[in-house]
Order: structure tokens, then sequence, then C-alpha cells
């Protein structure tokens, strides 16, 4: 019998979650205020926290480890074999994320000029022009409507001229709607329970690295000669497949469902191309999951204070954070804006700086409440929904079992 590990010991992904979601959005919030051209940041904060897209790696790392935890948890019940099982994985897939996904694209899309000029302005406030930190001037061009259906199918992704079109967070959404297409059958060649397969995995995690590395490549070059923009973002699961199977693996150790030596391959592999903050978030996320397997190889008081962090990202306040976090994401882009425009009128003899600091908590207040809201309102009964429809999946399997 598999040994399952309880899930309270996961229960610090909650605040992590949270902590990333948090993370994009204090990059995005510094973006919109001009970024170094407003406020210059140490080499070290900008090379971290000035690029979301490092929180997004810990988010496909903590994906892969999620759905591989919860696919095996349910293997009495749901067999990986069964094709009724893959209905219900997308089934609980789709109804958990895409509700509030196609509300936000659409809420986005509708209101994309105003969003945008209010964006504009905020720019022009603190740095004096409307040019981004990146030379970039900012877009106040309604998207297209073949842009707004491209996001309706979750397809953005694979283009590098609408992937952050109508909404930019959402290209994450579009890598994570193609890992999920491909999850079962991932799972089911890879970390099923024969040992051929599980043989498998070593070939599959170099196989995945040298398409991570030069796929991208490949794709720039043909960008350029058609005359397309480059994707300067893994929305391609063949640019981030990598992190998400060192996730997979980190679940399929943790239920002892394959060998430690396949996470120390994937590790050894994986991380030394990947980014200094990367490397750092991968390696916490997996000392925090295995903390209790490595105890008595660290010195005690690390494990003291390693715990107790794990246990503060575990409380009623991450949990919290966790269930808006989905929500706060897609939704806080739209909101910084509105917020600080409100400040500026509010308070208009306020310093910069201090307009800054209160359209931060503003936006981070306002984006918390809309997305406590969004959770409450459309995620529950939707998750709910998600789970009737399962249960029905069940009843026939059982039918027919």
């Amino acid at each position: 019998m598999t040994f399952i590990y309880q899930p309270s010991r996961l229960g610090f992904l909650d605040g992590f979650r949270f902590l990333l979601a948090f993370w994009v959005f204090i990059a995005h919030y510094y973006t919109y205020i001009g970024g170094t051209k407003y406020l210059p940041l140490p080499a070290f904060l900008l090379e971290s926290f000035n690029k979301p897209v490092y929180a997004v790696n810990g988010f496909m790392v903590i994906t892969g480890f999620l759905m591989t935890y919860n696919y095996v948890t349910r293997k009495q019940q749901e067999p990986y074999d069964q094709p009724l099982t893959h209905q219900k994985f997308w089934l609980r897939r789709f109804f958990r994320l895409y509700p509030v996904y196609l509300l936000a694209i659409t809420v986005a899309f509708v209101l994309y000029v105003p969003i945008a000029k209010l964006n504009e302005l905020n720019l022009i406030y603190f740095t004096g022009n409307n040019l981004s930190q990146f030379g970039a001037v900012r877009s106040v061009t309604q998207p297209s409507i073949t842009d707004y259906l491209l996001h309706v199918l979750m397809l953005h992704g694979l283009f590098p001229q609408y992937y952050t079109g109508v909404l930019g967070v959402t290209w994450s959404l579009s890598l994570e709607a193609q890992y999920y297409l491909v999850f079962p059958i991932v799972f089911q060649k890879l970390l099923s329970s024969t040992v051929r397969r599980k043989n498998r995995l070593v070939f599959t995690l170099l196989a995945f690295l040298v398409i991570s590395l030069i796929v991208p490549k490949l794709f720039d070059s043909f960008s350029k000669v058609m005359g397309l923009p480059i994707f300067t973002l893994p929305s391609i699961l063949l640019y981030a497949m990598p992190l998400f199977l060192i996730g997979m693996i980190a679940a399929g150790v943790k239920v002892r469902q394959i060998s430690v030596f396949y996470l120390t391959v994937a590790v050894a592999l994986i991380l030394p191309f990947q980014s200094k903050t990367t490397m750092f978030l991968i390696l916490m996320l997996l000392t925090f999951a295995f903390l209790d397997e490595i105890r008595f190889a660290i010195p005690a008081f690390i494990y003291n204070a390693l715990d107790w962090i794990r246990t503060i990202l575990s409380g009623k306040p991450a949990s919290f954070g966790a269930d808006i976090s989905y929500s706060f994401y897609l939704v806080h882009t739209l909101i910084i804006g509105f917020a600080i425009q409100l400040v500026i009128h509010a308070a208009p003899t306020l310093s910069k700086w201090q307009i800054a600091i209160l359209g931060f908590l503003l936006s981070a207040l306002l984006a918390a409440l809309v997305s406590y809201l969004l959770f409450r309102l459309v995620e529950k009964p939707f998750i709910a929904v998600g789970r009737k429809k399962v249960a029905r999946l069940r009843a026939k399997m059982e039918v027919f079992a």
C-alpha cells in the first residue's frame, strides 16, 4: 500500500502561493509607477522582485507538485489508467480556474482602454513621460476581437503577438492549460508504478531540458524572419516543462511513489539552467516539503527555525491568502491604476513618494477585497459545480466497474 503523508505537513504551500502572488503584485506596482525611472533599486532586488516571472516559475513547480500529489491520493477511487479519471481531472481544473478567468479577461477586454489610460497617466505623473522602465510606450489601443477570442480559448500563449494582449498576467494561465491537457498522460507514462516507466524519467528530464533550451531560440529566429514579436515570457509548455516536472517528481518522492534518486537527478539537471532566484525558490520549496525527512541531517536550531516558518506559512492567514491568491493574481493589474488615481485626486498635496505608498496600500486592499468577493461568489460556487460533475462521473465509473 502506498504511504501518503498527512496534507497538514504541506500546508506551507498555502502561504507560499500567496507570497508568490503578492510578489507578482509588488513587481507590477513597481513597474506601473515607473520602476527604475522613478525609484532605482539595488541590483539584487532588480534581479528578483522586479521580475515576476520568477514567482510564476515557483507557481509552476507548486502546480506540478499538487497535481501529482492529489492524483496519487485519489488512486484507489480513480485508477490512473481509466479514461474517466482523466476526464475528472480536466473537469476539476476547468471549474476551478476557468469561470473567474473568463470574467477577468472579459472585464479587461471591455475596460482595456480606460484602464490603460489610467496607467499611462500614473506613469506620466511619476516619471514625466509614458515610457515604461523598459523603454516601451504603454499601449492604449483596444485589443482585437481575435486577441480576446484566443484568450477565451486559452490559446493566446501560443502566439507572440497575443500572449500578453488583453490581460498580461494570463500568459501563465495559457501555459497552465497546456500543462493540464497533457498531465494525465505524462503522469501515466512516467510516474505510475511500473519500474520500466520510472526508468523513463531520466531520459524524459534530459529530453525536456534540451527542448526547453533549444526551442526558444528556434521560435525567436522564426519570429524574426516572419516579422513577429518574440516571446519574452515562457508561455509555451515546451519552454517550461522542466519546472513542472520537478514539482511532479518531488510529489512522487513525497508519497513514496518513486525514489529520491530521481529528484536528485532532476535538481542536478534542471537547476543549473535557472536563474539564481528561481533556484532559491525551488530549493526552499523542496526544503519545506521534505523538512521532516531531513530533520536529523541538519542542526536542531536550523530545523526549528524552518519549522517555525513552515508553521506560519500553514496558518489561518496563509489559508485565507491561498483562497484569494488566484483571483488576486488575475485582477490586481486591473485595480492598480484606479487606486493610484484615487489617491492622487483625494490627496493632491502629498508628495510623490507618499502617493506611491498610499497607492500601494490601497491597491493591495482593493485587490484583496475584490479577490475575496470573487472567491466567495464565483470560485467556490463553480468548484462545487465541478465536484457534482465529478461525482456523477465517479458513479458512472462504479456502474461500469
